[in-house]
């Protein structure tokens, strides 16, 4: 083994790839739960997300092959891309649950949104890397980053997918955070959003997306219809208790009382299953990954690494606080699938993209 290769491979993050691990295959065994038969036989979402899984890991792998610096000359051509892809959406794509955010290339359909995720990553990496907006108090110079978030959110806002455009702000708003910008345009950007919020609601929200909201706020008030998915959800997640009913054991999982467990309702099963411990040591693993990722990424000296580093874990942060809240009533349902757990090739294939971007950055900290 050459001194470069060795060098690499005792600088790699194995924390990260360990937490990884644990993580994807304590989702798959909850996945296994979540859509097998009632004799526990294997159902084809599982065999499908294996593979997917297994896909996935290979994108990391492919990732760490080259430095991570090429990813400064390939985010803009990849940003393009991804426009490309959600305009062919909008125009060409499939409707799903009253959203049009799939795209069907021959015997492959991808969310072209999952995709996105990760080039709004790399080009904020590649921005803000050249450019700290820190003591800077001109409007002007957030312009550009603005434009980065907002061309590919307008586009999934005209797909009707409100879940992955209220990430593309909160990524963007962690980026801008991070870079310096100041608290008071945040806060104007909040009043604005409140403001424009009611206009919205009234005038360009779907009669599903309102009812999400209202379902929110009153459950109660339609138990059978709009009500029922985030009642069934609760009393799931409330009747695992401390140490769960067991493995292939929810009554609510079992005998399908739970509707889109295996997508976004998929952690009230871990609940139902595991209860607050088995739930807990999940959440913990996640909290790990973050801590793990946060820390690297303020060690690196070379700043686009950093801000990969960051956008992988604010990818994760983001998307399993979406999800959580949802499905424990803290905010509205959204739509958002749960990092590792949730069944989806497009999301596992971003995630572990960002994944080997993150880690591809550690790994050569101090070969840049």
């Amino acid at each position: 083994m050459s001194s470069t290769p060795r060098k690499l491979f005792y600088l790699f993050p194995w924390g990260i790839l360990i937490l990884l691990l644990l993580l994807m295959t304590l989702g798959l065994v909850n996945l296994y739960s979540a859509t097998s038969s009632v004799r526990g036989e294997w159902s084809e979402l599982f065999r499908s997300q294996l593979l997917w899984n297994a896909i996935g890991l290979g994108v990391l792998g492919l990732m760490l092959t080259h430095h991570y610096r090429i990813l400064n000359q390939v985010a803009v051509p990849f940003y393009l891309l991804t426009l490309v892809l959600l305009v062919l959406v909008i125009v060409i794509g499939k409707k799903s649950g009253g959203q049009q955010n799939w795209l069907s290339l021959g015997p492959i359909t991808l969310q072209p949104s999952e995709l996105a995720k990760v080039s709004l990553l790399l080009m904020l990496s590649r921005h803000f890397s050249k450019r700290s907006l820190e003591g800077n108090h001109r409007l002007t110079e957030i312009l550009k980053p603005l434009g980065i978030i907002l061309l590919p959110m307008s586009l999934i806002l005209i797909e009707k997918d409100l879940g992955s455009a209220l990430f593309f702000v909160l990524i963007g708003g962690t980026y801008l955070f991070v870079a310096g910008v100041k608290l008071r345009y945040f806060m104007i950007a909040f009043l604005l959003a409140v403001t424009l919020s009611g206009v919205g609601y009234r005038y360009f929200l779907g009669d599903y997306q309102r009812g999400r909201i209202q379902t929110f706020l009153n459950p109660e008030s339609d138990p059978r219809g709009k009500g029922y998915h985030l009642l069934q959800s609760k009393v799931a997640v409330g009747s695992g208790k401390v140490f769960g009913k067991g493995f292939l054991q929810g009554d609510l999982n079992k005998f399908r009382f739970l509707p889109e467990r295996h997508t976004d309702f998929v952690y009230p099963v871990l609940a139902e299953e595991w209860g607050f411990v088995g739930s807990a040591v999940v959440l913990l693993l996640f909290l790990s990954l973050l801590l793990v990722l946060l820390q690297s990424s303020a060690k690196l000296q070379d700043p686009f690494g950093g801000f990969l580093v960051l956008g992988g874990a604010a990818l994760i942060f983001w998307q399993g606080a979406i999800n959580l809240g949802g499905v424990l009533g803290l905010m509205p349902l959204a739509g958002v699938t749960l990092p590792f757990f949730s069944y989806g090739g497009s999301a596992t294939i971003a995630t572990m993209l960002a994944m080997g971007v993150a880690c591809n950055a550690v790994m050569r900290r101090y070969m840049f």
